[in-house]
């Protein structure tokens, strides 16, 4: 999946930007998913449009029900894609 297609995935299913989707969301298969991130957070100008958010540490009172993926050695199940990304996608 390309950059854009992953945040018109992301629009539809957050219906805008700024609220975490989980990294599953993207419908791929995990080892794809993990790929497809991890290079875009070792792109300096892709890396400041989104976040990725932490997995829950075990003992936190989270129930961890979201698949937990690597990227680039931390543990992270969703991204919050900023507005700004737009303006890449131009």
């Amino acid at each position: 999946m390309d950059l854009k297609a992953a945040v018109e995935r992301y629009r539809e299913v957050m219906k805008g930007f700024g609220q975490p989707m989980p990294l599953s969301r993207f419908g791929l298969p995990k080892k794809e998913i993990e790929a497809m991130v991890a290079g875009w957070d070792e792109d300096y100008h892709l890396h400041r449009h989104f976040v990725l958010l932490p997995a829950p540490q075990a003992g936190s009172g989270d129930t961890g029900a979201e698949t937990s993926y690597s990227i680039n050695g931390f543990s992270c199940t969703a991204i919050v894609f900023r507005e700004s990304i737009r303006h890449v996608l131009e």
